[in-house]
C-alpha cells in the first residue's frame, strides 16, 4: 500500500529531453542556398535566433520566463513567416507542458501543426504529432497517444533521414510498457536503440536504457531494473549527460523503494538532488526533494520529511506545476496523517483531490483538440482533392468527365447501400445487447433476493429456532418431571431464560441486518464504522476506515446498497482473500458517492468470479447499475484487490 503512494511520484518520463524539436533557425531557398536579405533584416533574424536560444535555456528553469521571451521574438519577425511562427508555437507549447498546463500546451501544438501542414512540411508535422502524443501519454489517453505516435511515423517515413523516428519509437516503447504490453514495449526500445546507436547518440541511448529500466520495475523484476538503470547512469557519466543523469538517479531510487530500502532509495534521492541543483534543473529538483521527504517519511523521521515537503511545495509552486502541485499535497497529508493532526492532514487530502480533479479535466480537453487537428487533416486532403479534380477537368474530354461521374454514383449509392444495412445490422445487434443485458439484470436481482432470503431463513433455523428449542425442551423437562429437587429446577429456568436471551439477541444481529438502525439514525459513515469494528474485533483481520465528505444523508436506497456492498465485500474477503488487512474509503462530493475496498490478500480471477451465477460480486454490480453507477474490479492472482463502486447522487 505503501509502495503505491511512491510509485505515484515522478511520473515525467524521460521523453522531456526529445519534447523540444531543435528547428533550424535559418532556412534555405529552394535552390539551396541561403537568401541574401537586407542589413536590418538580417539583424532581426539574429535577434529572433538569440532569443529563441535563450528561450530554451529557461525551459527548464523557469518556464514562465520562456513565454516572456516567445513575446519579445514576436516583435523580430513578420507574421507570415510561418516557420518562424511555428518556432514559437512550439517553445510555448513545450513551456506549458513542463508546467503539466497539458491544455495550453495542446493549444500551442494544435496551432503549431496546423501551420505546418499548410507549409506541408512533414518534419514539423511528424514532431508537433510526436509532442501530442506525448501529453496524451501523460494524461492517460492512451489510444490516442498511440494514434499520434503512428502518424508522427508516418510523416516521417515520407523523409529520407531513417533515424528521425527514434525519438517516436522510444515513446512508443514507453507507451506500451505503461499499459503492460511488455512483448511491443520491448520491440519499438529495441528499434530505438538501434537508431540511436547508428547515430551515436548517447543521450537517446541511455534514455532507452532508462525506460528499459523502468519497464522492469512495472514487471516486478528489481534485478532487471537494476541493470539497465546502472547502464543508463554509466553513460551519461560517461557524457556528462547530467540531465540524464538526475531523472536515472531518481528511476533507481524508487527500484529501491520498491526492494524496501529506504536508506538506499534516500541516497540516490539526494544524489539526483545535487545534479539537479547543479544544472538548475527545477521539476526534477523538486521530484527528488518530494522523494527524500517520502523517504525519511518511511523511516519514520518526520521533522525531515516536513522539511523536504515544504522545500518540493515550494518549486512546485514556483513551477506553477498543478502535477507537482498534487503530489506534494498528498505527501502532505501522508506526514500530517502519520503524525496525528488529522485536520492538516484532510486539508492537504482535499487540495490534492481538488487538483487532481483539475488535471482530469484538463486531459478532457483532447478530444476537442483532436477532431480539430483532424479538420485541419481533412482540409488539406479536400484541398488536395480539389487541385486533382481541376487537373482532372483540365486534362480530360467530357465523356470521360460524363463516365467518371456516372461511375463515381454508382460507387457512392454502392457504398451508401452497404452503410445503411451495415448501420441496420449494427442497431439491431445493439437492440439485442440490451435485452440480454435488461435480462441479466433482472436475473441477478432476483437471484439476488432469493439467496437473501435462504440467508435469513438458515439464520431463523440455525440459530434463533435452535435457542429456542434448547429452552423448549429445558421447560418440558420442569413441566413432566414433578419430582425434580428446587436446585435442579432452578438450572433448568435459568438455563431456558439464558436460551431465551440468546434468541433475544439472535433475533436483534438479524433485525439490525435486516435494516441497519444505525444506518437510519446516524446514517451511513457511522453504519460503516460500526460494520468494521465489529470485524476488528473478531481479530482476524485489520479493517482501516477513511470517510470524506460524509457530512449529509443521502437517498436511502443508495446507503442501503453501499451498506450491503461494504457487507459482502469485507465477508468476501474475510472468508475467500487470506489478507491481514483492509482499506475501505468511503468518498462523497456534490455529484458522487465513492467506495474503495482494497485488500493484500491472494486476489483471484476476475472475469471466472464476475460470470458466476447469483455470485456476491455479480449481484453488486446489478444493483450499482440500476442505480446508474459503475464498479471497477482491479485484481489478479497473488496480488491483492481493489473493487471500487461510484454512485452518481444526481441524475441530469
Amino acid at each position: 500500500m505503501k509502495n503505491n503512494i511512491f510509485f505515484s511520484f515522478f511520473r515525467v518520463p524521460v521523453l522531456l529531453f526529445f519534447v523540444i524539436s531543435m528547428f533550424q533557425c535559418g532556412r534555405p531557398d529552394d535552390s539551396g542556398n541561403l537568401t541574401e536579405m537586407p542589413e536590418a533584416e538580417l539583424r532581426r533574424n539574429q535577434i529572433f535566433d538569440s532569443l529563441v536560444v535563450a528561450a530554451r535555456k529557461q525551459l527548464s528553469v523557469n518556464p514562465d520566463e520562456v513565454r516572456i521571451i516567445v513575446e519579445q521574438a514576436k516583435s523580430f519577425y513578420e507574421p507570415e513567416d510561418k516557420v518562424r511562427s511555428i518556432q514559437l508555437y512550439n517553445l510555448t507549447g513545450v513551456a506549458w507542458f513542463i508546467q503539466s498546463s497539458y491544455e495550453m500546451a495542446l493549444d500551442n501544438y494544435t496551432r503549431g501543426l496546423a501551420l505546418a501542414l499548410e507549409i506541408e512540411d512533414n518534419e514539423r508535422i511528424a514532431s508537433f504529432y510526436n509532442n501530442i502524443g506525448i501529453i496524451n501519454l501523460h494524461t492517460g489517453n492512451y489510444m490516442d497517444a498511440l494514434e499520434h505516435f503512428l502518424k508522427a511515423l508516418e510523416y516521417y517515413e515520407t523523409l529520407d533521414d531513417p533515424f528521425l523516428n527514434v525519438n517516436t519509437l522510444n515513446n512508443l516503447g514507453m507507451l506500451y510498457s505503461t499499459i503492460e504490453n511488455y512483448e511491443m514495449a520491448r520491440v519499438h526500445l529495441d528499434k530505438a536503440w538501434d537508431g540511436f546507436q547508428a547515430e551515436a547518440d548517447s543521450i537517446g541511448m541511455a534514455a532507452v536504457y532508462n525506460n528499459r529500466g523502468a519497464m522492469f520495475l512495472k514487471k516486478e523484476q528489481p534485478d532487471s531494473a537494476f541493470y539497465y538503470l546502472d547502464k543508463a547512469i554509466e553513460m551519461a557519466l560517461l557524457n556528462n549527460n547530467r540531465f540524464g543523469l538526475s531523472g536515472s538517479y531518481i528511476e533507481k531510487a524508487k527500484v529501491f523503494c520498491y526492494t524496501g530500502d529506504r536508506n538506499k532509495s534516500l541516497e540516490f534521492f539526494r544524489k539526483s538532488e545535487q545534479v539537479s541543483s547543479e544544472i538548475n534543473y527545477q521539476e526534477k529538483l523538486c521530484e527528488a526533494r518530494l522523494g527524500i521527504a517520502q523517504s525519511y517519511l518511511e523511516l519514520n523521521e518526520v521533522n525531515q520529511a516536513l522539511d523536504y515537503a515544504g522545500q518540493g511545495m515550494e518549486i512546485a509552486e514556483m513551477l506553477n506545476n498543478i502535477k507537482l502541485q498534487t503530489e506534494s499535497h498528498q505527501l502532505f497529508s501522508s506526514i500530517y496523517e502519520k503524525t496525528g493532526d488529522y485536520r492538516k492532514s484532510l486539508f492537504h487530502k482535499n487540495l490534492y483531490v481538488d487538483l487532481k480533479e483539475e488535471i482530469i479535466d484538463q486531459s478532457k480537453l483532447h478530444q476537442l483538440y483532436s477532431l480539430e487537428i483532424q479538420e485541419l487533416v481533412h482540409a488539406k486532403e479536400i484541398q488536395q482533392l480539389e487541385i486533382q479534380r481541376q487537373n482532372l477537368l483540365l486534362s480530360r474530354k467530357n465523356t470521360t468527365i460524363i463516365f467518371i461521374t456516372i461511375a463515381f454514383l454508382l460507387v457512392m449509392g454502392g457504398l451508401y447501400l452497404l452503410y445503411h444495412n451495415h448501420r441496420y445490422r449494427q442497431l439491431a445487434s445493439h437492440q439485442r445487447m440490451i435485452l440480454d443485458l435488461t435480462e441479466k439484470k433482472s436475473r441477478a436481482a432476483v437471484e439476488a433476493e432469493i439467496q437473501e432470503r435462504s440467508r435469513i431463513g438458515r439464520e431463523l433455523h440455525d440459530g434463533l429456532g435452535q435457542m429456542l428449542s434448547v429452552a423448549r425442551l429445558n421447560i418440558s423437562v420442569i413441566q413432566q418431571k414433578v419430582g425434580l429437587t428446587p436446585e435442579r429446577r432452578k438450572e433448568l429456568l435459568e438455563s431456558a431464560i439464558l436460551s431465551v436471551d440468546k434468541a433475544f439477541y439472535e433475533l436483534r444481529d438479524i433485525s439490525r441486518n435486516l435494516a441497519p438502525s444505525v444506518l437510519m439514525e446516524k446514517g451511513l459513515g457511522n453504519a460503516i464504522n460500526e460494520l468494521t469494528e465489529q470485524v476488528n474485533k473478531s481479530g482476524r483481520i485489520k479493517v482501516h476506515l477513511e470517510t470524506f465528505g460524509l457530512h449529509e444523508s443521502v437517498d436511502n436506497l443508495i446507503e442501503n446498497t453501499v451498506y450491503r456492498a461494504g457487507q459482502e465485500l469485507l465477508n468476501n474477503a474475510i472468508k475467500h482473500s487470506d489478507a491481514s488487512e483492509i482499506f475501505l474509503q468511503l468518498v462523497k462530493n456534490d455529484s458522487e458517492l465513492t467506495m474503495i475496498v482494497e485488500d493484500n490478500g491472494i486476489g483471484f480471477d476476475a472475469e471466472k468470479v464476475l460470470v458466476l451465477s447469483g455470485g456476491g460480486l455479480r449481484n453488486i454490480r446489478s444493483r450499482v447499475e440500476n442505480l446508474g453507477g459503475n464498479i471497477f474490479v482491479d485484481t489478479m492472482l497473488n496480488r491483492g484487490t481493489i473493487i471500487t463502486l461510484v454512485i452518481p447522487l444526481k441524475q441530469n
